[in-house]
């Protein structure tokens, strides 16, 4: 539905990941990451196609990579780093997770900063999360780090065996489904500052004559990252596929040692095939974080944001694009450790003019997470 009904919920679940580290040289490592869950958060009734896992919604609120509440074992990330000289790094795999490589900022890691979809990372960063390929990181200066990757589709919750386009699907193989290409500079001038500007060029193969986002079952997560689901807008005959090009920037400043700020914008566009159309869509996010705050290793964060700004191309959004209004996000967390592997992390998240509808009441979801790290 478009528009928000329904009663509260309170729910309990789990997710966690075990990481083996394996080094043959003692330069390298050869990294599995193995994940279950079994979360779906109950915010997600008040979402829109397209809109699914993309407000207010813990990140780690979330099944590993199974739908209907299943808490099967998945490979989540699986890659190889090497060092070809000094300053370069190599990473290669069939599974390599974006967000180890790009769009950090100190205050939104998701297990001890800002714990949103939208808030833990910009909202239209990339078309995938996980793929195959390659990314190559060189560190010009200690002022200078410059990435960039070539990554196919390839994550736990599209499953080949289903008919997506991911790279071990034959049909489409690494370069024939979805991919993207990403460049990233970060310039940072003093040791508390960083600003990173990134460029992505982005192929979206279309899965049954639409384009990214919650199309359907069994796909539980919407994919342009926290992004929506496009048609051809009543013209008939579905989409074959889409191309965006997006632009954003992200900064993080640790102003004192118990005060930082941080913030972040991003604008994409995205040309529809065949019918050749575009749609934009801007966001943006400013933060406080408080680090250090009751206790060493703690840190507070508050940020208020705008997930999905429609600027360009409303009829073409699969779910509808609301009735004119704007989405706007205010979210506070707090990471408090308990013992060096035990944290406790409750957080608080309000949702306005939800899924872009102004008529639509104010959505307030808690959430709180035992975190046990080892």
């Amino acid at each position: 539905t478009r528009q928000i009904t329904g009663s509260p919920s309170t729910t309990l679940g789990f997710l966690t990941w075990l990481t083996l580290n394996t080094s043959f040289t003692g330069r390298d490592s050869l990294v599995t990451q193995l994940a279950a869950g079994n979360s779906v958060s109950p915010v997600n009734q008040y979402a829109s196609a397209g809109f699914f896992n993309a407000f207010g919604v813990p990140f780690t609120d979330q099944s590993a990579g199974t739908v209907n509440g299943r808490s099967d074992v998945v490979i989540h990330d699986l890659f190889y780093s090497f060092p070809l000289t000094d300053a370069v790094k190599i990473t290669v795999g069939p599974r390599v997770n974006y967000y180890r490589h790009f769009d950090f900022n100190r205050f939104t890691f998701f297990l001890t900063g800002a714990s949103s979809f939208d808030s833990i990372g910009s909202t239209q960063t990339n078309a995938i999360d996980r793929g195959s390929g390659v990314v190559v990181e060189w560190n010009i200066s200690k002022k200078l780090r410059f990435a960039a990757a070539y990554l196919g589709e390839n994550t736990e919750f599209l499953s080949s065996a289903f008919g997506f386009n991911t790279s071990s699907n034959p049909a489409f193989g690494l370069f024939g489904g979805t991919n993207t290409s990403t460049a990233e500079l970060t310039f940072s001038p003093i040791d508390t500052l960083n600003f990173r500007f990134s460029y992505t060029h982005s192929r979206i193969q279309a899965y049954g004559g639409q384009v990214g986002g919650a199309i359907g079952e069994p796909i539980p997560y919407g994919y342009l990252d926290a992004g929506p689901g496009f048609s051809e807008g009543g013209a008939g005959g579905g989409l074959d596929y889409a191309f965006a090009n997006t632009l954003a920037f992200n900064f993080d400043w640790l102003i004192t040692p118990g005060f930082g700020i941080f913030g972040r914008y991003s604008f994409g566009n995205t040309n529809l095939k065949p019918i050749d159309k575009a749609v934009d869509v801007q966001s943006f996010q400013v933060g406080l974080g408080f680090p250090d705050l009751g206790k060493k290793g703690a840190l507070a964060v508050v940020t208020f944001l705008m997930p999905m700004d429609i600027i360009r191309g409303e009829r073409y959004f699969a779910s509808g694009a609301g009735d004119g209004g704007t989405m706007y996000e205010l979210e506070a967390s707090y990471y408090f450790p308990l013992t060096e592997n035990i944290a406790l992390v409750p957080a608080f998240y309000a949702i306005f003019n939800a899924n872009n509808f102004d008529n639509n009441p104010t959505i307030y979801v808690g959430n709180l997470r035992a975190q046990f790290s080892f």
